[in-house]
């Protein structure tokens, strides 16, 4: 763990990545700790030419806190990538390290715990992604190259609701979570009942739901498959996440976990 020794601190800096830029890779070193400012990152690890993502981070949201916190001094266990044209804050980890020798030593003990806990949850994520992606999933809708699935999926039955992103009404209604992962649902909806709703392909929604767990968790998914339900009015869509915070990310890691 860096202390601070000098008198004079390093400077806080912006730097600005374009889409597709790395910021962060895999296997590094680095002690440097980045908040986003602007822009949106995908973090995910890298096995071989395959790649499992991690997370998608927004602004507010920090990146490399692991390096600050793990005092092995590790290298940098996932990697980062812009998918929007980003702008971000970094902080030299002496600018912290005051701040943390001072704070009371249980909640030094807890951080290292939760530290401890999500490193684990984060290889479990990767591992999940690495063994599985290549097995059939649970099928509950038929297969297409827009929605084919690389993730293990859990199967469930959750009450949640739903807006649509496009237009100005914040209406949201009723639908339920059939199925699960770390890649996106599959949600049933009720047409009938909510007809002014288009729920074609590439649409995008705000999802909010509670897991068995009673953690709330909320997204914002697109639409990848439309099929008819069993059910006479009901429409069975299959989503991909495109904004899943942090927060959410660990919430859905932990229920997922076998």
């Amino acid at each position: 763990m860096i202390t601070q020794r000098q008198t004079s601190l390093p400077p806080v800096v912006r730097l600005r990545y374009k889409e597709g830029d790395l910021i962060v890779k895999q296997g590094d070193y680095g002690i440097s700790i980045y908040k986003i400012i602007r822009g949106k990152v995908r973090v995910f690890r890298e096995t071989g030419k395959k790649e499992t993502n991690l997370a998608i981070l927004g602004p507010g949201e920090v990146i490399g806190e692991m390096a600050f916190l793990n005092q092995e001094g590790e290298s940098r266990s996932a990697s980062v990538r812009a998918m929007t044209d980003t702008e971000v804050e970094v902080w030299h980890p002496a600018r912290l390290a005051k701040e943390y020798e001072q704070m009371p030593p249980v909640i030094k003990l807890i951080a290292d715990q939760v530290l401890g806990r999500l490193m684990k949850i984060n290889i479990l994520i990767g591992k999940l992604g690495e063994v599985l992606q290549e097995r059939e999933p649970i099928e509950s809708a038929p297969e297409t190259p827009a929605s084919a699935r690389k993730f293990y999926r859990k199967q469930t039955d959750l009450d949640c609701s739903y807006r649509p992103l496009s237009g100005a009404s914040k209406a949201t209604y009723p639908g339920r979570i059939k199925d699960i992962s770390l890649a996106g649902i599959g949600m049933e909806v009720n047409s009938v009942t909510a007809p002014q709703v288009v729920h074609h392909l590439g649409e995008e929604f705000h999802v909010s739901t509670t897991l068995p767990n009673n953690k709330d968790v909320e997204f914002i998914a697109k639409v990848v498959d439309v099929r008819k339900s069993r059910i006479p009015g009901r429409l069975f869509l299959g989503m991909a996440y495109v904004d899943l915070s942090e927060d959410s990310r660990k919430k859905l890691g932990f229920f997922m976990m076998p």
